[in-house]
């Protein structure tokens, strides 16, 4: 027989049955079990419709009939009823038959009144309902008996401050919470364990708060504190910050004698230059010192700044020492501003000057003095030679005559005096220069990597078991698997110098003004790391690949430095356990610009042939680091700057930027195969535009050209003019000093003055109208002019206004020349060259 029995509540009963209480004469009653009848079933139609149901006692059980029985619950199968109710195998049971059998769910089985839901009076209530199933003989992996009942619900936990952020509010938050629910834990002596566990725990929540905030803080740039952070939320936006630039200068050096060599050149690459200690004489340091560690840290430790040469020097001669300038017996000559060529008394074969030397020209006395006149600082240029200097003489006084030539981005800024009293000249060239930088280099890999008994004896002995990098090793990966973190090694000296890259080869064939000029923006850390590959520092690691062997260096806010490194997808990740040895140079920014004269040493082991070095000029450059401040000001701004030319006037526009450029205007034409532009360009001056200064330009343009346009560099179109007018002088003054004071204001040069004359090149540009009534007015400015029209009465003279090579159209009724869009007005008043414009003032009149 296969039954499934299902019981009423257990304690329940074993009350009830301990219990005498009777009610109308019967005890108290109730219901014991069921059974469902599956497979002892009378016939196949029958299984799961019959249920025995079994009492606690037989009291009242005999007068229960069918309807006193009800069945509930059911999902697909509901409303099954009881058909019969009939006596079972003893007193305490019934069989109930059912209309038919249920589903898989559970049901329940109620004792009820023959009309009332509450069961017969002398049933107990709480024994009257027992729930059970009908699928007694169906297979399952589960219990029977219905799951437990639920748990009572937890009580609320305490609660928790959420504005806790510090160590202090963080311990208070977890005792306060401990005395809730360890409310037997009293003890509050900092010696006790639990005290310390919960002081430990509130020093890292701390930690972790703190970092919370900074990523929070430093994810905008608005909000950023690290100038390392906002420095790459510029770089998203296109904006590259600002980053420190080393300064430059030239420096003379003379010599008692001629030397040449080249390997190992005489003053190689990187030599180092000193300041004076002291900052004025250099006191008892000797000019040349040999390259002895202990001097030169003796050098360093009064205050001198190390310099360091750019190229290599391997010829020096005497006579470049300082060379005269001839003034072809001009006693009081002048070299005059502008100028972009000198005469110097030698002979090639003893300067042995050529094409790419840089001479550096140095007023002695000021024009119109004595040699006992102090001579003015600033009066000192360097200029480099563009070609050979060509072999002369002068018969007069005999004497050989070197002419040189330099570019005129050389020109000289100033008169210089040619002049002379008795021996003393007025002004000197020197020769033997060489560009140097600020810096001091550091080699930490040679210290630690060469023999030691070596490394003691070179400049960097200082270095010896010393490093460059905190860490200098990249950490290992962790024990549990996590990996290791980055490797963000800090650099422990500094400033870093960050120089522009310099090719001495190409400088050689550029004006020696392109040598000071750095731009700061390209300027690279100076820091390379050795580990069996060379690793560089590059600005960013956006066009690295996986392999790339680069690191970025990132400024802090005090200046310090910390290199980054790639992570194996924008650069390669330094090897866990490799020692990085780091060979740098330290000196940067504001504090390189020295004076002029204040280098006056040289590190260099063979240095006899060396009587004196000094930079004739200033340094310049020394950019600082980009602030924090102008850095939020500046990116967020960067997006908004065009830098690609799409239009014509894009084009026009970018080429304004160049600094020879004064106006340009642009067109683009369909030039059979694709698209060109024509770009007219007025320079500064009034200089040609030839072939030199187009390719120039087109460089110039190139990071901005649109893809399948080609450039074509054009002049202007000028147009000569032809302008005469009839001038009455003022009583008491001399006509010819009247016209020679009109000629001078509408010259096309600088006047003595420094003003431009009124047709200056750049007074007119493209698409510029003339106005007669201008011209008039600046006349009438002239002081003894008392009248200026076309037409004096009674004299026989008269005036034009008109374009050079359209002589039968005069535009003086109209007052104005109009000028075209690709025109520009020109009025040289040249009297070898007339088609430049012609110009002339018939005055009459005055004493």
């Amino acid at each position: 027989m296969d039954r499934r029995q299902f019981s009423a509540n257990s304690e329940r009963r074993k009350k009830l049955l301990g219990s005498q209480v009777k009610i109308g004469g019967l005890r108290l009653n109730g219901l014991d079990y069921l059974e469902v009848l599956d497979d002892d079933a009378p016939s196949e139609p029958m299984r799961q419709r019959l249920l025995d149901v079994v009492f606690l006692r037989p009291d009242g059980v005999a007068a229960l009939g069918a309807e006193n029985f009800a069945i509930e619950g059911g999902v697909r199968i509901i409303g099954i009823e009881v058909v019969a109710a009939a006596p079972g195998a003893n007193a305490q049971t019934v069989r109930l038959t059912l209309d038919r059998a249920g589903d898989f769910s559970r049901y329940r089985l109620v004792l009820r009144g023959s009309s009332l839901d509450a069961p017969p009076a002398s049933f107990d209530p709480a024994l009257a309902l027992i729930e059970f199933s009908f699928k007694a003989d169906c297979p399952t992996d589960f219990d029977a008996l219905p799951p437990p009942a639920p748990l009572p619900e937890p009580p609320p936990a305490p609660p928790i401050d959420y504005l806790a952020k510090d160590y202090e509010s963080f311990r208070r938050l977890m005792i306060d919470r401990m005395a809730v629910t360890m409310p037997g834990w009293t003890e509050r002596s900092a010696a006790d364990l639990g005290v310390t566990l919960v002081e430990t725990l509130a020093f890292g929540a701390d930690l972790a708060s703190y970092y919370q905030d900074a990523v929070g803080t430093e994810a905008y740039l608005s909000r950023a504190r690290l100038r390392a952070s906002a420095r790459r939320h510029a770089r998203l936006l296109g904006y590259r910050a600002g980053e420190s630039c080393n300064a430059r200068t030239f420096v003379c050096i003379t010599v008692n004698a001629d030397r040449t060599q080249l390997d190992p050149p005489l003053v190689p690459a990187g030599t180092m230059l000193l300041t004076h200690p002291d900052g004025a004489s250099g006191g008892g340091l000797a000019k040349a010192l040999p390259r002895d560690p202990e001097r030169l840290a003796e050098a360093l430790n009064a205050g001198a700044r190390v310099f360091e040469t750019m190229a290599d020097v391997t010829a020096l001669y005497r006579a470049q020492n300082e060379l005269t300038l001839h003034s072809w017996s001009a006693s009081a000559g002048r070299l005059p501003a502008g100028a972009t060529t000198a005469h110097l008394v030698g002979t090639l074969a003893n300067t042995h000057l050529e094409a790419g030397d840089v001479l550096v020209f140095e007023e002695r006395f000021p024009i119109g003095g004595t040699a006992s006149d102090p001579a003015d600082p600033t009066h000192r240029h360097a200029v480099r030679l563009d070609r050979n200097p060509r072999q002369l003489s002068d018969p007069l006084e005999g004497k050989p005559v070197l002419e040189i030539h330099w570019a005129l981005a050389d020109a000289l800024p100033f008169a210089l005096n040619l002049g002379s009293d008795g021996a003393e000249p007025g002004a000197v060239a020197r020769g033997n220069i060489v560009l140097a930088d600020d810096g001091h280099t550091l080699d930490y890999a040679y210290a630690n990597l060469a023999p030691e008994a070596e490394a003691r004896q070179s400049l960097h002995a200082g270095l010896v078991g010393r490093s460059a990098l905190d860490p200098e090793m990249p950490p290992e990966p962790d024990s549990r698997g996590y990996g290791a973190p980055p490797y963000r090694p800090r650099v422990t000296v500094g400033p870093l110098t960050r120089a522009v890259p310099f090719d001495a080869a190409a400088a050689r064939r550029r004006p020696a003004a392109e040598a000071l000029q750095q731009d700061a923006a390209a300027a690279l850390p100076a820091i390379e790391l050795s580990a069996g590959e060379t690793w560089l520092a590059s600005t960013d690691l956006l066009n690295s690949d996986r392999f790339a062997a680069e690191f970025v260096v990132e400024t802090g806010n005090d200046g310090s430095a910390e290199l980054r490194f790639g992570d194996n997808r924008f650069g390669a990740t330094p090897q866990p356990g490799v020692r990085y040895r780091a060979r740098l140079r330290v000196g940067t920014g504001a504090a390189g610009r020295l004076g002029a004269d204040a280098l006056g040493h040289i590190v260099l082991d063979d240095a006899g042939f060396i009587d004196d070095i000094r930079n004739p000029l200033p340094a310049v450059g020394g950019a600082e680091p980009e602030t924090l401040t102008a850095i939020k000001l500046a990116a967020p701004r960067a997006f908004h700057q065009q830098r690609r030319a799409v239009t014509a006037e894009d084009y026009a526009g970018f080429a304004e930027r160049h600094p020879d450029v004064q106006r340009a205007i642009a067109e683009r034409r369909w030039t059979g195969s694709w698209q060109t532009m024509f770009i007219a360009v007025d320079r500064r001056g009034g200089r040609p535009v030839d072939a030199a200064f187009e390719a120039e330009l087109i460089g110039f343009l190139e990071p901005f050209r649109l893809a399948g346009h080609d450039l074509e560099i054009e002049p202007p179109v000028f147009v000569p003019l032809d302008v005469a007018l009839v001038v009455c002088a003022a009583d008491g003054h001399y006509a010819e000093h009247v016209e020679a004071a009109l000629l001078s204001r509408f010259s096309s040069g600088i006047r003595p003055d420094r003003t431009r004359g009124y047709f200056h090149p750049d007074a007119f540009s493209f698409g510029e109208d003339v106005l007669l009534s201008s011209i008039i007015a600046e006349a009438m400015a002239v002081p003894g002019v008392r009248w200026v029209g076309m037409q004096l009465p009674g004299s026989s003279a008269s005036g034009r206004f008109r374009r050079f090579y359209d002589q039968g159209v005069d535009y003086a009724e109209d007052g104005v020349i109009a000028i075209g869009r690709r025109e520009v007005a020109r009025l040289d008043n040249d009297p070898d060259a007339p088609e430049h414009g012609r110009l002339r003032f018939y005055v009459e009149g005055g004493r």
